[in-house]
């Protein structure tokens, strides 16, 4: 029945109708298994039952009317007990219950499978035959295989919203990608020349299609040009540097000139920007670091840009008018269609695809503008519908009723007075109210929230990325090139330090000139080992580093992904080379170079038994949360099959944590958090309990954390954690830190789903 199986499952994957697929599902089960009637009863939780949603064998009047309690019946008992039941006679079992408008009364044996999805019943699928028989074993396992596939299905027709009628409302459920709530109207935008539209042509006058490539190039140049500065006038230097995101991929010769290898081969302009934007986007898309991954929404978008202005090279610039505030749809929003919004029309963001780590997530956090990444939905059903966009739980409500938008309103209005005492706060510095004094640091990389030389809010850069320039060329970037780029990021912050974390690229994180093809990257060739494996590329970095901070004094530098005490040993040698070489060939020069600080990222679990034996051989540490709860779990956060059990605050999580803190007080080493939890409403309060003094976080989170910090108190903290320093429940921790944010009026900061 193999065959049979997999021409099944691929008809009803392929459909791209709920009730198509189901309808197909039962009439090609009975076929396939040779029974009399196969059905499918989908739960309706607000109903308490059970519904006949598809059949091939009973009353097809009976869809959508006949209905089964939740718990009554042999149907109610399968979903109750979540297994499979087979019955040679069900009329004999005490939980039968007779359907008379289905005219079930012919069918004798039955055989029933549980449909469920994460954890939760969707309905039943059940196979029924008019002779008394008890199915065998293969029959059992064919159906129970039919019952996961249609699981899927269901849940994925539900979340794209395909049981929607045109006035349905309720939740979708999406990523919270920048904090807030906004009220509005949809306006679905659709970009008007995509990839898919542009046919692969050739031209005999390579001339005039490199004219042609010139002409956009300026023009797109000066749109990106304006778009700063609009928002440089708006005082947003985060948002600024979005843009210069752009610029620099415009202006990146390796970018360009890959455009102009494929015209010089024959192809038309056009044709030159898909291919090479394409590849870059391929390289970028197919990473699993979420923030890499996000750049290739920046190449498809200054792609698409460009050849907007190739196939419409006679129009103007190109603006959208719009007459009243919307909340802006689409499949996937660019910082640069944010830009073409007036400000004071935006309300709020929803896209398809990104993440938190997007651009179009980045910009609008640095804006204040609400927005949920990642909703999967046919938005053309959105089209004009009232909707509310609650940035942090990541929910769009569609429609909502009267009472919930009272609810909400009050919420917007609650969100004003916050951001009014978190701004301040702004100059102040972040001590607790028993004068415990905290640095927060910042998160940066080729991004946002990495040119902020005018947030004098931070304490300095506690996790600099430098892997991105690697990424953007088609060749490892030289000495000098990289002296340039650290040389902004340290003068921006004198006076305060900068630390730089090495070369992390290699398995997940694929060089375009340097391809590593491997089945499990995460646990690959990645990180220190990469680089180790590498001399030749980690002195150039290092002598880069070190070059641009002469003068600077702010340097520190950080390994990322060390596993052993080996790994710390040969970077501390190839660090000490690096240092004499420069400064020996600076000798003669104003200024010597300082020699830096150099620390690990604990993220990998194996460090936590070597603690001991690290602390003699670095300066500092700094935990990596995000990665060390992965491995510690086991669970790949951006798999949302088990995304759920993903939990920074589990037991296990937890003493880690204050195991490292209590080695590093031990031993005298600063230690630091630059995971998400360091910028978590709880997780900085658990982490100061703990005893953590050193945070860094994402530049939308600053602001928030300082004013937590400087509302709590350190020994009461204290008192919380202990009460909860040995339960195994999750919910007592966040329940606990939770209602300590209440008292002092920051319960705004907890959205938990409503």
């Amino acid at each position: 029945m193999l065959k049979e199986l997999r021409e099944i499952v691929q008809q009803v994957t392929a459909s791209s109708d709920l009730n198509d697929a189901m309808n197909e599902l039962v009439r090609q089960t009975r076929h396939a298994m040779q029974v009399d009637c196969c059905s499918i009863y989908l739960r309706q939780p607000h109903k308490q039952n059970y519904l006949l949603a598809a059949t091939d064998g009973l009353a097809a009047s009976a869809v959508g009317r006949a209905k089964i309690p939740l718990g009554e019946g042999i149907v109610g008992l399968i979903g109750d007990k979540e297994e499979l039941i087979n019955l040679a006679d069900a009329r004999s079992h005490p939980k039968f219950k007779y359907l008379p408008e289905a005219r079930e009364d012919a069918f004798i044996s039955f055989l029933g499978a549980p449909i469920i999805h994460q954890r939760t019943t969707l309905g039943v699928l059940v196979v029924q035959q008019k002779q008394e028989r008890l199915f065998e074993e293969g029959e059992e396992s064919f159906l129970v295989t039919l019952a996961s596939q249609l699981a899927t299905v269901i849940a994925h027709a539900e979340a794209k919203g395909n049981l929607l009628s045109p006035n349905w409302h309720g939740v979708l459920r999406g990523l919270a990608g920048s904090p807030g709530v906004a009220i509005g109207r949809a306006w679905v935008w659709r970009p008007r020349v995509t990839f898919d539209q542009v046919k692969a042509r050739k031209s005999d006058d390579a001339q005039l299609q490199h004219a042609r490539l010139n002409k956009v190039l300026i023009q797109v140049e000066d749109e990106l040009n304006g778009m700063a500065l609009r928002f440089q006038e708006s005082q947003s230097s985060e948002s600024v540097a979005v843009f210069e995101v752009y610029q620099y991929i415009l202006k990146d010769p390796m970018f360009i000139s890959l455009i102009r290898a494929e015209i010089d081969q024959g192809w038309i302009a056009g044709s030159a920007v898909k291919r090479v934007c394409e590849q870059q986007i391929s390289q970028f898309g197919g990473m699993t670091d979420p923030y890499l991954r996000e750049r290739a929404a920046d190449i498809r978008d200054l792609g698409q840009r460009l050849l907007t202005r190739l196939i419409h090279e006679d129009e103007g610039m190109l603006t959208l008018s719009l007459d009243k505030p919307i909340i802006l749809v689409a499949d996937e929003i660019s910082a640069t269609l944010i830009a073409e919004i007036p400000p004071n029309k935006l309300k709020g963001i929803v896209s398809a695809k990104g993440s938190i780590n997007s651009h179009a997530a980045i910009l609008a956090r640095s804006m204040g503008i609400p927005a949920v990444m990642g909703i999967d939905h046919t938005f053309e059903l959105l089209e004009d519908r009232t909707l509310i966009v609650d940035g942090y739980n990541g929910d769009l409500l569609v429609e909502p009723v009267p009472s919930v938008l009272r609810e909400y309103r009050r919420l917007i209005a609650q969100e004003e007075q916050m951001d009014e005492l978190f701004a301040s706060t702004r100059l102040e510095k972040a001590i607790t109210l028993d004068g415990m004094p905290v640095s927060l640091l910042l998160n940066a990389g080729l991004s946002a929230d990495s040119d902020v030389s005018s947030n004098d809010t931070v304490d300095g850069i506690g996790l600099f990325r430098t892997e991105i320039p690697f990424m953007m060329r088609d060749r490892f970037p030289s000495e000098q090139e990289q002296v340039i780029g650290y040389r902004r990021v340290m003068a921006s912050y004198v006076g305060k330090s900068v630390c730089m974390r090495t070369l992390d690229v290699g398995g997940d994180k694929q060089l375009p000139y340097f391809p590593i093809v491997e089945e499990n990257p995460f646990l690959g060739w990645r990180g220190i080992r990469l680089t180790l494996d590498h001399p030749e590329i980690f002195l150039v970095q290092l002598k880069a580093m070190l070059r641009a901070s002469q003068g600077l004094d702010n340097l520190s530098i950080m390994l990322p992904m060390v596993t052993n005490l080996d790994e710390v040993r040969v970077a501390r040698r190839m660090l000490d080379r690096a240092w004499r070489e420069v400064s020996d060939e600076t000798a003669e020069q104003k200024g010597e170079i300082r020699y830096p600080s150099l620390g690990v990222m604990i993220e990998v679990p194996s460090l936590l038994y070597l603690l001991p034996d690290l602390a003699p051989l670095v300066d500092f540490w700094s935990v990596g949360t995000n990665d060390l709860t992965q491995y510690l779990l086991a669970v790949d956060r951006n798999n949302g099959r088990v995304a759920n059990i993903y939990d920074a605050f589990h037991p296990a999580v937890l003493r880690a944590l204050q195991q490292i803190f209590d080695e590093a007080e031990r031993y005298g080493k600063p230690v630091s958090i630059c995971g998400e939890l360091a910028g978590d409403p709880i997780g900085v309060l658990v982490l100061l309990a703990m005893g953590y003094r050193r945070f860094s976080m994402n530049n939308s989170n600053i602001m928030r954390i300082k004013y937590i910090v400087r509302q709590s108190r350190f020994d009461e903290l204290q008192k919380l954690l202990q009460e909860v320093l040995n339960q195994q429940q999750v919910g007592i921790i966040k329940d606990l830190f939770g209602r300590y944010l209440e008292e002092r009026g920051l319960g705004g900061l907890l959205r938990g789903p409503r």
